[in-house]
């Protein structure tokens, strides 16, 4: 599993260091902010995994809460 800088397929912006999944092009991923777009918007789960891969190794996954928090 190759790992290598992206840039999000639907903004442009850096998408981070993550495993290239199959379905992109080479050095297209999807950032953390258009996932959550993506989710907000009613896409479900099994829609972004054929489209963008497994959060947390083709893309960043959701930010831990804080400790402490509820």
């Amino acid at each position: 599993m190759t790992v290598r800088r992206m840039q999000c397929c639907c903004c442009g912006s850096d998408a981070g260091r993550w495993a290239q999944w199959w379905n992109r092009d080479t050095g297209y991923g999807i950032c953390r902010r258009c996932i959550d777009w993506q989710r907000a918007r009613g896409t479900d789960d099994a829609e972004i995994m054929d489209l963008y891969g497994r959060e947390g190794i083709n893309y960043a996954p959701a930010s831990e809460p804080a400790k402490g928090a509820a």
